[in-house]
């Protein structure tokens, strides 16, 4: 069962993290972080909440296939997708993981694909 759990939402976006058979993998890695990288993701959510996506690759970048990367300097990556018309100006948000080494980000690629494809699919029967 997929669901929606809205993190914040500020003067520009909101974000949402998905919820597959009651986990919610971005919280759960998120809690798994140490200090100093929460406080740069955090960061990275409070300048999406106040002026939308970043243009700076190095914070946002389109993994093509309607699946984005944020990504902070000491190599956190959390992969999203925008919500589209069920959720106008906001990012749903996948899972993450660590800076990957050369193929993982083609595997976290397709898991984020696979989940778009299922918010899709229940479009808006998503609470």
């Amino acid at each position: 069962m997929l669901m929606l759990e809205k993190l914040d939402s500020g003067k520009a976006f909101s974000l949402h993290a998905l919820i597959v058979d009651g986990q919610c993998f971005v919280r759960d890695f998120i809690d798994g972080l140490p200090k100093e990288d929460k406080v740069q993701i955090f960061a990275l959510f409070k300048l999406i909440l106040d002026n939308g996506p970043p243009k700076n690759e190095r914070k946002f970048r389109s993994l093509g296939e309607k699946i984005f990367e944020l990504k902070t300097r000491r190599g956190v990556r959390i992969l999203c997708f925008f919500g589209e018309s069920n959720f106008p100006n906001s990012l749903i948000l996948t899972h993450g993981f660590r800076k990957p080494k050369r193929n993982q980000l083609r595997n976290e690629k397709k898991r984020a694909l696979k989940l778009y494809y299922e918010y899709c699919r229940l479009g808006q029967k998503i609470h």
